[in-house]
């Protein structure tokens, strides 16, 4: 199964007046690395919250917002009345002082610190609205490992294309690879002949097989094409590892492109190098895939 690091999730959840919501995006990274914002009365589920993420998602970067707003209730807020008094009695002392009138309004007392309290909710409210904030984040995550799983099961197909045509190209190569040797020796025996008449000498025939085979050790591809079949099969068999294998489809990648390379060093005919050519082009599409993949 592949998993896609990118993708997005939110929820949203109630509890009494207040309204819990999650978002939650994630987008290519490495190693996992969460960017986390909340309310100020969550600051103690940043922990909590991050070891949760860590344990549904692997790797990627994410980017979360956790907010709670409520909607106010006559009982939310209430007037310190000792502070109010201290304040105005204050004001009128200096301003008897130094002589002036001052014409104090309760609106303006009502905006010093101190005098309007917002109310704590209760140790039980407390309790039952971080337990429901943790679980509406895990909505949350569990959303964007819907959409990340369907992506990656959009590029599961896609890579299994790419290693079918992938294998085609392999498999024409095979086939023209034993014709290049036969080939060369033809148009090593014509080029000889033809410039040893020229001085009537005879042409032996166990030179041309050491020359002939002097270019079959060197244009030799039979062990590159082994192992790019035995990486093709390790790959498919990834795909349908229960795990996503992100890191481990990479290193594949790298190791059969290196592989092209060195058929594509050793080819000496047009028609190989053409086709080696393609498998490359194929290969970077796929780890274009790949590095998004979880």
């Amino acid at each position: 199964m592949l998993i896609s690091m990118t993708g997005q999730g939110q929820s949203r959840r109630m509890v009494g007046a207040a309204e819990i919501t999650v978002e939650v995006r994630a987008v290519n990274n490495r190693y996992f690395k969460l960017h986390l914002r909340t309310s100020e009365m969550l600051s103690q589920l940043e922990g909590p919250i991050e070891a949760l993420a860590r344990q549904m998602v692997r790797r990627g970067s994410l980017n979360m917002n956790v907010n709670v707003s409520r909607t106010a209730r006559p009982n939310d807020y209430r007037l310190e009345e000792v502070a109010l008094a201290s304040y105005y009695a204050q004001c009128q002392s200096i301003a008897q002082q130094l002589g002036i009138d001052a014409q104090v309004s309760l609106g303006q007392l009502l905006a010093l610190p101190g005098v309007v309290v917002a109310e704590s909710a209760s140790r039980d409210a407390d309790e039952t609205l971080l337990s429901e904030t943790l679980a509406a984040v895990s909505d949350a995550l569990q959303c964007l490992n819907g959409m990340r799983q369907a992506e990656g099961a959009h590029m599961a197909s896609e890579l299994l294309g790419q290693l079918e045509r992938i294998k085609q190209l392999k498999a024409g190569i095979e086939q023209k690879a034993p014709l290049v040797i036969d080939e060369y020796r033809e148009r090593l025996r014509t080029r000889v002949q033809q410039g040893l008449a020229a001085v009537g000498v005879e042409l032996q025939p166990q030179d041309i097989l050491r020359e002939t085979q002097i270019f079959a050790d060197k244009a030799d591809i039979r062990e590159e094409i082994v192992r790019l079949r035995s990486h093709t099969r390790q790959f498919a068999k990834l795909l349908d590892d229960p795990e996503s294998q992100g890191r481990k489809l990479d290193f594949l990648i790298q190791e059969m492109f290196r592989e092209a390379n060195t058929i594509g060093s050793k080819a000496v005919d047009s028609e190989i190098a053409q086709r080696v050519v393609d498998i490359k082009v194929i290969i970077e599409q796929m780890r274009e895939l790949v590095q998004n993949a979880e």
